[in-house]
């Protein structure tokens, strides 16, 4: 077949920009809606009660800004690679090789994490086979899927991103319906006073926002799409509206439903909160429902995080910052070299994670969730620097972003939430793994500009 979805285009191949805004939204939205929200937003409400709320409403405003930046070069310059591409522009080779290698591995690292997520889904149906077993099963059905035609792969993820809104709007439509007959069934009342609200204190609320951020990282999906773009400068802004918006009333709606129904200090974080909302309303027949939904979202995100990874491999071998083979065609078009690279290398981090640990999952959220601060700080950086030094042809912006002053705004919170987040102690250990990891991306370098040289 011919693997279109994992080529290099650039902004000059007009004939080969296949996504619309629908198209596109829908490729955002997959690779956004996951196990983050379905099962790691369990861990959030443990961690800051029913203020979850306000967690996901400020963690929304964090990534529209983020996703406004980093569209709003996209719009003027698209380019696969695109803010990799931009890094080096702006920032120099050194934050572009970094910010491309972390990208890359916390891709990898996210579709681990969503393999392991969507085998305890699996075993709702399948209890007698492995988790293990049923983890390589799904990786290895998302790495079929991602030999596919981009219209077809575009195709998958937005009727798997419809799916997922249908039964997730179904959710709240009998949340409401149940809280209108039955009353709130959490006492004491969430809302009544502010200890109710934020039971954890504030910094409850600010540690819960590492698990929140998660929820929202598969941003980078839609912005290394862009280069795909019919009309970037209408598809693009129209696209990122659409995201934003329905992914912040979605995640918010839900979690208000969550939190009415059940008390959060009951959340059991080894299965979905929707779930467990669910069966305290005594609607137990949808629970099977809602896992199959679940397993869907979850492949959904880790072929939107495939395809991201193969992107930004073939963008930072066409820069020289990796290995000229993986930007290499066959035939028919194909990157075969980068499919293999993503496929193996993340067939070995989920065959690694049952060898090393059952806690996996959570290291795995915390680690990919501090390469998002530091890939969205990157960002707004740029941002900022390419509203000083852009032509006079680069007027078009993203309605998200809030200017220079968002961008600055959203760094310093950012910061205030990195903070905050290593007085966890299982979010540390994601720090640590994060930074190793990041301290030999570094280290690479140096080597590689010897054989690029």
């Amino acid at each position: 077949m011919k693997g279109s979805n994992l080529k290099g285009i650039n902004s000059n191949n007009k004939s080969n920009k296949q996504l619309n805004a629908y198209t596109l939204a829908g490729m955002g939205i997959g690779g956004i809606i996951g196990s983050g929200f379905f099962l790691g937003s369990g861990i959030a409400i443990k961690e800051a009660g029913p203020s979850v709320i306000l967690a996901f409403l400020l963690g929304g405003l964090i990534m529209s800004q983020v996703l406004g930046s980093m569209t709003s070069i996209s719009i003027n310059r698209p380019v696969t690679g695109s803010f990799r591409v931009y890094t080096e522009q702006f920032l120099g080779k050194f934050t572009a090789y970094l910010l491309g290698w972390i990208i890359y591995l916390s891709g990898i690292l996210g579709t681990a994490a969503e393999a392991i997520a969507g085998a305890v889904f699996l075993k709702y149906w399948l209890p007698k086979l492995s988790t293990a077993l049923l983890a390589i099963c799904v990786v290895v059905v998302v790495i079929l899927i991602n030999m596919l035609e981009m219209k077809f792969f575009s195709y998958i993820e937005s009727s798997m991103a419809v799916l997922k809104i249908i039964i997730m709007v179904a959710f709240i439509g009998i949340g409401v319906i149940f809280l209108y007959s039955h009353g709130i069934q959490v006492k004491p009342l969430p809302f009544a006073k502010i200890q109710n609200l934020f039971p954890n204190n504030l910094s409850g609320f600010l540690q819960s926002m590492l698990i929140v951020t998660f929820t929202y990282s598969g941003i980078s999906t839609i912005a290394m799409a862009t280069a795909d773009a019919k009309n970037p400068h209408i598809t693009i802004p129209k696209a990122t509206v659409i995201v934003t918006t329905g992914l912040v009333s979605l995640y918010t709606l839900i979690v208000l439903i969550i939190v009415l129904t059940v008390n959060w200090n009951l959340i059991n974080t080894n299965s979905s909160p929707l779930i467990q909302s669910l069966n305290s309303m005594n609607i137990n027949w949808a629970s099977g429902v809602i896992n199959g939904v679940i397993l869907i979202a979850t492949f959904s995100v880790m072929i939107g995080n495939y395809y991201s990874c193969d992107q930004m491999l073939i963008s930072l071998s066409e820069a020289k910052e990796a290995p000229s083979m993986f930007k290499n065609k066959t035939k028919k078009d194909f990157y075969l070299n980068a499919w293999i690279l993503t496929g193996v290398t993340s067939l070995l981090i989920v065959m690694m994670s049952f060898a090393l640990s059952t806690e996996l999952f959570n290291y795995l959220i915390s680690a990919c969730s501090y390469f998002s601060f530091f890939n969205w700080i990157i960002n707004l950086i740029v941002y900022i620097i390419w509203l000083k030094k852009r032509s006079s042809e680069e007027k078009l912006t993203s309605p998200l972003i809030w200017g220079r002053n968002g961008a600055y705004g959203t760094i310093i919170v950012i910061l205030i939430l990195f903070l905050m987040s290593l007085q966890v102690s299982d979010f540390r250990i994601g720090f640590y793994c994060a930074a190793v990891i990041t301290l030999l991306i570094g280290i690479s370098y140096k080597f590689q500009k010897q054989i690029s040289n």
